[in-house]
């Protein structure tokens, strides 16, 4: 063999050992997903080493934002259907599909004295309630199902009315509710039902809301206008078994069948 011959040889043996360049996705999250999208990217890496998944969490409102400012992204997953629909109809994402599903949860700190034991007990004088900003999820969540209960005669217009005195603050996300109960900022604080999964939530205890008022947070996920095939086929995995057990570990409800 010649010495021309050997040298393509080892050019074109060389160019097959090349590690292929990694595909970049670039996925946009409602922050109240961070725990989970973050284990459930890891688990795709790890199958998937030619993908470089980076995660961008925000309120779905600042996303939203964001992307119609022109951010570069490649997959949205929101926790606001309205925001999606948005986005849909001023064409920059393609076909929403519902991945996920949420509750709400009464949280309270679990060394408050007396101990709060009823949600009709949020009305009590001087309790340090916090909910979400009426602009992001959580907060209408939470105003729908206090619409809700004021027209309950079982808890009635008066207990809301106590209970919104009781407001001290109206946080943008929901890990600032759970981090104000966990300083002692706040006696209770509505919040999304996955957020009580993480290890410090575990100082908090629950109150029961009555599950015919208690709203069902909707998480819809879509693909950007120009994302490549690679974003597809994570957006399907999410849809897996493997993607949807982890979420149900953090707490979350599956949304549709993929």
């Amino acid at each position: 063999m010649s010495l021309l011959r050997v040298l393509v040889f080892l050019l074109v043996l060389l160019g097959s050992l090349t590690p292929a360049a990694a595909v970049e996705l670039s996925v946009f999250a409602a922050s109240s997903l961070s725990e989970a999208l973050q284990e459930v990217a890891r688990t795709y890496q790890t199958r998937h080493p030619e993908v470089h998944i980076s995660l961008n969490f925000a309120g779905s409102q600042t996303l939203a934002a964001q992307l119609e400012r022109g951010a570069p992204a490649d997959l949205l997953l929101a926790a606001d259907p309205q925001v999606m629909t948005r986005l849909q109809q001023n064409g920059l994402v393609e076909s929403p599909r519902l991945l996920l599903r949420n509750r709400l949860a009464l949280a309270v700190r679990s060394d408050h004295q007396p101990p709060l034991q009823t949600l009709a007990e949020l009305g009590r004088p001087g309790l340090l309630l916090v909910i979400g900003n009426p602009q992001v999820p959580v907060g209408r969540y939470t105003r729908r199902l206090l619409a809700r209960l004021a027209y309950d005669p079982d808890y009635g217009p008066a207990l809301v009315q106590a209970l919104e005195k009781n407001i001290v603050s109206e946080e943008n996300r929901v890990k600032a509710i759970i981090a104000k109960l966990l300083l002692g900022e706040a006696d209770a604080g509505f919040v999304y039902q996955s957020d009580l999964n993480s290890a410090s939530a575990n100082r908090l205890r629950t109150i029961p809301l009555p599950d015919q008022h208690n709203p069902e947070a909707r998480y819809p996920l879509a693909r950007l206008k120009g994302a490549g095939p690679e974003a597809e086929e994570f957006g399907a995995w999410l849809f897996s078994p493997t993607a949807q057990a982890i979420f149900a570990r953090h707490g979350f409800l599956p949304g549709e069948a993929p």
